[in-house]
This record gives structure tokens, C-alpha cells and sequence, in this order.
């Protein structure tokens, strides 16, 4: 997604699941009463429309048929095997398997939870009710599979926290949520692979310019009221908070998140479960400290712009060693951007590594940079190495791309590559 899952998405979901019982964005509160069941509507809808499948932890329907339901659970159990390397919960405290149904199109999705809840989402939504038997996921296919991948992650955990913690906090809830977005199936690897997410590293740190961000033991306490109002400054900043406990190189803040985790309570209430581990945050954390720290570990963390910014600053300073560090990170948090991979080929090719540089040329290209100026620079890296024949056809097409700036350039060597190959 553009940014994992879209802020009004979640603001949207917040509003109109946020109730007495306060349920989580993207959750649904328990049917009130009289409201029909979710069990009494699955049993209205055609048994031959969806087939099932059941993992270790997971029933799967999807009306796209046996196999898809079989991909899906494999994948949710993948999830689910994630998740626990953080929270450590025992799956022998689950009463049932967790349920997900999958919809080929928004419309059977909308149609379906018009009948459930009375009302459509924009996004997957989590039916929560008081059984983890009766609770559900509902999903649908997407254009986009990265779409797709970022939502199940998000709302599987969502499903996953809260059937072993109905009312766990907010900011453990959705930071969390927005921490595992990136997580997803790796074909290479054949098994769901944790990949950081650092989408609205960016907005944090625009919020921290603007002075806007919460207190760290403020935004452990908000409401869900608070959290709706403030949902521009609580979602981006439970997400960095929860990196920040994870990924602070003091160790104190790294366990505080797994004790955190540890003194939730599955019979407590929400403002319970907040006060519980704020105060065990006070306990042991001294709050203009840790909030000290939290701003500190924010201003150590770059985003893609920034990595991008200082690359092309040491490129220039013919530090190509700094800028190489800088435009590999680059690449980590934004593969899809053909920035870092036509200065990586610079590198590349400056080393005298061509096979690597023509890689990178390549990517670049194929994500669409300038192609007249990369397909020169893929010429010159093919006549260092001696491909004559591939360099030339590089060349005549920067030329083409670009006459006013390639016609002499690009001339001069195709003319050396007559001279040296005879042609």
C-alpha cells in the first residue's frame, strides 16, 4: 500500500467501531442485542458457495475454492507463527481455531457484512464478539497484492491479539498492528517472513518537528474517544513507539515490552490493561528519560528521503563508501524506488564490478528512471567490460531518448567501439 493502510481507512473503521465496549479500528463491538448473530447469517449463505480448509490454528472459507482457502491458511498460520515469536502466548489457552472469510470481490464482501453488522467496510474488518468461535475476519481479494498482504497482516493481528486479550491497550493494538504490515509469504524462502515497516517514519518525524506528539505514558493511557479525535498523532506514534521498545539498543526498553506483554490480563478491561502497564512503566522507566530516549531514537532513524539526500551528497563527495551505505538503506526501507539502484550501479561500476552495476542499471530502469541517461550509463558499462555489440545498442538508444544531450556523447564512443572491434 501507499502507506501500509490509509489513515482515513483506520479513522473511518475507529468511528464507527469505537463504542461502549471499546473495540478496536477495524473491530466490530458485539452484536447488541437482537441484532442477528454472525452464526445465524453464515448459515444463510449458500454452504456451495465457500469451500473450507483448516490449518493448525486456522478455518478458512473462501468462495474462490478449496485451494485458495488452503493458500490462506498456510499463510495465516505463517502469521500466526510471527506474531507468537513476540508475544509468546499459549496456543493451548485457545478454545477454538481462529475463523477468516475470504470474498473474490468487494461485492459479495459488502453484501455479506450488510447482513452481519448492517453497514460496509472500506477495508478487511475483524467481527470481534465475546467467543473466539463466533469472531471472525473478513476479507477480499484486492487489485493489488501488496494491498492485500498489508491488511491481512494488520487485521490478522488484530484477530490474533485479541482472542488471547479481548481489551488489550491501544497503542500495543494498533502499533503492533502497523509493525507487522510489511509481514508476508516469501516465495524464496517458502515460509511468512517479518520485513520492517517503517511507513510513517516520515509523518512521526513531522509530528516531532511540530511538537505534537503525545507524552510516551500520555499515549498509554488515551481513550478510545482520545485516540479517535487524535488519530493523526496516535496511530503513526503507537507504530513508533512499539519500534522504539523493540529496537532501542538499551536492553531495559527492550524487555519493559515483553513484561508489558506479560501483565495483560485476558479478564481485564481496557482502561485496566492501560493502567497495569503504564504504571509498570513508571516503575521502572523515569518519564522525562524515557521520553528523552523515545525522541533520541527518533532522530536516529532516517527516512528513505534522508538516506536518499545524504547518498547523493557523499556521491558527490566522492565518498562513495558513505554513499554506499546510505543508498543500500535506502533500498532496504523502498525497493521499488529506481533511485538507490542507478546510484548503486554508479558504485558498482566506479569498483569496476560491471556484472553488479548492469544489474542495478537494469532495476532502475525497469522502475522507471530517466531512460535515456540509464541506458547511456548502461553503455559505458558495457564497453568498460568489453560487450561492444551491447554498449553500441545502449548507446544509439540514449541517443534517440535524448539527441541534444547524447548526439556527441554517446557519438564519441560508438565511434571508439568501431575503432577497437573493427567494426
Amino acid at each position: 500500500m501507499k502507506k501500509t493502510l490509509s489513515l482515513a481507512a483506520v479513522a473511518l473503521a475507529l468511528i464507527v467501531c469505537v463504542g461502549a465496549q471499546e473495540a478496536a479500528p477495524g473491530t466490530m463491538n458485539p452484536a447488541p442485542q437482537g441484532a442477528p448473530q454472525v452464526s445465524a447469517v453464515v448459515a444463510a449463505v449458500p454452504a456451495a458457495t465457500f469451500a473450507s480448509a483448516s490449518s493448525r490454528r486456522y478455518v478458512v472459507w473462501s468462495d474462490s475454492g478449496k485451494d485458495d482457502a488452503v493458500a490462506l491458511s498456510l499463510t495465516l498460520d505463517g502469521l500466526f507463527g510471527v506474531y507468537n515469536e513476540y508475544f509468546r502466548f499459549d496456543e493451548g489457552a485457545l478454545k477454538a481455531q481462529l475463523t477468516v472469510r475470504k470474498f473474490s470481490g468487494k461485492d459479495g464482501f459488502d453484501a455479506y457484512l450488510k447482513k452481519v453488522i448492517g453497514e460496509t467496510k472500506d477495508d478487511f474488518v475483524y467481527l470481534h464478539y465475546p467467543t473466539v468461535e463466533r469472531s471472525e475476519l473478513v476479507v477480499f481479494n484486492k487489485e493489488s497484492s501488496a494491498d492485500f498482504d498489508a491488511s491481512l497482516a494488520h487485521q490478522a493481528f488484530v484477530q490474533f491479539l485479541k482472542a488471547f486479550v479481548p481489551e488489550p491497550p491501544l497503542w500495543i493494538r494498533e502499533g503492533f498492528a502497523v509493525f507487522f504490515e510489511r509481514t508476508r509469504f516469501d516465495p524464496k524462502a517458502g515460509a511468512v517472513a517479518y520485513a520492517e515497516n517503517q511507513a510513517w517514519l516520515e509523518t512521526v518525524k513531522l509530528l516531532q518537528s511540530q511538537s505534537r506528539l503525545y507524552g510516551v505514558s500520555e499515549l498509554m493511557l488515551l481513550s478510545s474517544d482520545e485516540a479517535r479525535t487524535g488519530l493523526d498523532v496516535f496511530y503513526p506514534q503507537s507504530w513508533a513507539l512499539v519500534s522504539f521498545f523493540i529496537n532501542s539498543p538499551d536492553r531495559r526498553y527492550n524487555r519493559f515490552i515483553w513484561d508489558a506483554i506479560g501483565h495483560l490480563s485476558p479478564e481485564a478491561s481496557l482502561e485496566q490493561n492501560q493502567v497495569a502497564v503504564r504504571e509498570f512503566f513508571l516503575k521502572w522507566h523515569g518519564q522525562e528519560a524515557a521520553e528523552s530516549d523515545f525522541l533520541s531514537y527518533l532522530d536516529g532513524q532516517k527516512t528513505f528521503a534522508e538516506l536518499v539526500t545524504s547518498g547523493v551528497r557523499s556521491y558527490g563527495d566522492k565518498d562513495a563508501e558513505t554513499a554506499y551505505k546510505s543508498f543500500a538503506q535506502a533500498l532496504a526501507k523502498n525497493p521499488a524506488s529506481y533511485i538507490p539502484h542507478y546510484y548503486l550501479g554508479l558504485i558498482a561500476y566506479a569498483r569496476g564490478d560491471y556484472a553488479l552495476a548492469d544489474e542495478y542499471y537494469k532495476k532502475a530502469l525497469e522502475l522507471g528512471s530517466d531512460a535515456p541517461i540509464t541506458n547511456y550509463a548502461l553503455g559505458i558499462n558495457a564497453y568498460a567490460s568489453r560487450r561492444f555489440d551491447e554498449a553500441k545498442a545502449y548507446l544509439e538508444k540514449a541517443k534517440d531518448g535524448d539527441p541534444t544531450k547524447y548526439e556527441s556523447k554517446a557519438g564519441e564512443i560508438i565511434a571508439r567501439i568501431a575503432s577497437d572491434s573493427g567494426l
